[in-house]
């Protein structure tokens, strides 16, 4: 009778490899092997293992602290694993770990089989050591929920406040979102004039207690059909928060976070951007693979009022990502990466990605103080997008 199969996991910083290494091949038990360093990052893992596969037998073995000594590791397979080989079949995730883990278990003890998930594959690697010809892939498990997936990087999340913008639910409002994109890109736009009108005026000071703001429409636009027809439509959809009154536009004002005024200065300032790439995500991903508005447990510098905006993972990598339609008033762009850097730290490694709408990029004329911004978010690992297809190319 075969010996039932044990499957031995080294726990790094990154484990969904090796997760989908677990619930691919379904061995009868998991040796997870950490060092002091990741003990909290092997309860995480047995924790949503235990939910994905209850009853899995689950045995933890502490690695020595230099996991990179090839002879530390060669006596600790002769101590803790060679008395199990006795009882189980023994193989091996190549993935996780340092690189001399499998070179010094694969020496020492007898291992029937080894996996391993590159980055770029889609598949999970397997093959018998010294046995070239025995190499075949294995598709991987059905994709693993963005929950369980973040759950191995931080112990607790606390989900953001649900959606209840009235604006948001209106049917035409992902259209107007859309159409609010393309404005941006133009600077001659109604909304482009609009924008940069509101961000000088007290509608942008959030102290401010005026109820509403008037701005005047210029001359050489009063009569500009497209003009007047963009603004009646967004008239029609802010149930009277912004209202076109002969040669001038009145958009009220309140910090009240329940009245209408509130919601739709949130939706205009920035839920427009955050319910269009949403719908750009939900192209990529099932619903069970992207989380929005996503809070830190912990108490970090911003982590119990801020939100991230995104949180995905594809093909064992994980995403955060924030988006901006551009810097606050009196904000720096570099500003805007430090944030994300600061609430992204509450996440574990993920990689960080900032989109930014088009009105920033036309508010940033200078070629020179915008290739600095670029070289700055890609000192700082953060991927900067600017539009849909350089985001969900991030997913290819």
């Amino acid at each position: 009778m075969p010996k039932p199969i044990a499957l031995l996991i080294p726990i790094s910083e990154h484990n969904i490899a090796q997760l989908y290494n677990c619930l691919t091949t379904k061995a009868d038990a998991v040796v997870l092997m950490a060092s002091s360093h990741f003990a909290t990052s092997r309860s995480r893992f047995c924790t949503v293992l235990n939910a994905l596969q209850p009853g899995i037998t689950i045995i933890e073995l502490d690695l020595p602290e230099d996991a990179e000594n090839y002879m530390a590791l060669h006596h600790f397979a002769l101590h803790h694993l060679q008395p199990l080989s006795t009882t189980y079949q023994l193989e091996l995730n190549g993935t996780g770990g340092t690189k001399v883990i499998p070179l010094a278990f694969i020496d020492s003890v007898t291992i029937g089989k080894v996996y391993y998930k590159g980055q770029q594959h889609t598949h999970l690697q397997c093959w018998q050591p010294g046995k070239p010809n025995s190499y075949h892939e294995l598709a991987l498990h059905a994709p693993i929920s963005a929950d369980k997936a973040l759950a191995l990087y931080v112990s607790k999340t606390v989900p953001g406040n649900p959606r209840a913008n009235p604006f948001e639910q209106d049917k035409t409002a992902l259209c107007l979102a859309a159409s609010m994109w393309q404005q941006y890109a133009d600077p001659t736009s109604p909304m482009h004039w609009l924008a940069a009108q509101l961000a000088q005026s007290a509608w942008a000071d959030k102290t401010n207690p005026s109820t509403s703001v008037n701005l005047t429409i210029p001359p050489e636009q009063l009569n500009n059909p497209d003009w007047q027809a963009w603004f009646q439509g967004l008239s029609t959809f802010s149930q009277a928060q912004l209202v076109l009154v002969q040669n001038s536009i009145v958009v009220q004002n309140s910090h009240r976070t329940a009245s209408l005024a509130y919601q739709f200065k949130r939706w205009l300032s920035g839920d427009w951007l955050e319910q269009l790439v949403q719908s750009w995500l939900r192209e990529q991903f099932a619903a069970d693979q992207l989380l929005c508005g996503v809070k830190p447990s912990g108490s970090g510098e911003q982590g119990d009022s801020r939100e991230l905006d995104f949180i995905c993972f594809h093909n064992t990598a994980g995403y955060v990502i924030e988006t901006k339609v551009t810097t606050e008033p009196g904000q720096s762009a570099n500003k805007m990466v430090q944030q994300l850097i600061s609430l992204a730290e509450n996440f574990g490694k993920l990689r960080k990605v900032l989109l930014l709408s088009p009105l920033f990029f036309q508010q940033k004329p200078d070629a020179h103080a915008l290739e600095q911004f670029k070289k700055y978010c890609k000192g700082h690992n953060v991927t900067l997008c600017h539009d849909k297809n350089s985001l969900l190319s991030l997913f290819k």
